[in-house]
């Protein structure tokens, strides 16, 4: 008889929670296990917020939260609560309230083109994206700027398993969003994949690799 088998792994994810101030929430997000990403459909769920800012949220999928309300509402830190779990992060407001259709949608767009971004990512790189000797431990520290007519451009130094890039390395690609304040990016020439949320106004994004065997997140700010 099969029996499953617990999942175990580095895990990373980003995507979008949307709250109706009347205790229901919609996470919609993609989400990358030990190196294979899934981009999940939206999943509903219930949230309690304490006097204290504090909160407790449950999906339907049966996954559960605890999180601090920091920064007047701006920021969560959150942690799932699931026995067995070990998952913990930050949420940070894409911007004005939700239900401002295309207006809101065009202010975090426009955002992301203002000026350029500064970042810092990590995680683990294995095959067949990173092959040996570079699979293992990866970190980078770069920038990153977006134009309007959907391009990007990207300088980074990354440690790959121990191994340094000996100069910076210059990257360009492509990206367009999908829904609300999220996109999707290609790079040219390495075919590297990402998924990105634009949040506090545009003034941060976090991307997630969703290639093959990558568990890897890009935290970036304006500089």
């Amino acid at each position: 008889m099969y029996k499953r088998q617990p999942l175990q792994g580095p895990f990373a994810s980003v995507g979008t929670a949307v709250y109706d101030g009347k205790g229901g929430v919609t996470l919609t997000a993609a989400a990358t296990f030990n190196g294979l990403t899934q981009s999940l459909p939206p999943v509903p769920g219930t949230y309690q917020v304490n006097a204290d800012c504090t909160f407790t949220s449950k999906l339907a999928n049966g996954a559960t939260f605890y999180a601090v309300i920091v920064d007047g509402g701006n920021e969560l830190d959150v942690i799932q609560t699931n026995t067995g779990v070990i998952a913990s992060g930050v949420a940070a407001l894409e911007g004005a309230a939700r239900g401002e259709g295309d207006e809101f949608a065009g202010g975090c767009r426009a955002a992301l083109t203002r000026g350029v971004y500064g970042f810092i990512s990590q995680g683990t790189g294995a095959p067949p994206t990173v092959p040996p000797p570079a699979a293992g431990p990866l970190q980078g520290v770069g920038t990153v700027a977006f134009a309007a007519n959907g391009t990007f451009h990207l300088t980074a130094v990354r440690s790959a398993n121990g191994i340094i890039d000996p100069a910076p390395l210059s990257l360009t690609g492509s990206y367009v969003f999908t829904d609300g304040c999220n996109f999707k990016m290609t790079f040219n020439g390495v075919g590297f994949h990402f998924n990105g949320t634009a949040v506090n106004g545009g003034k941060e994004a976090i991307f997630l690799e969703t290639d093959p065997g990558t568990t890897f997140v890009v935290k970036a700010k304006k500089m």
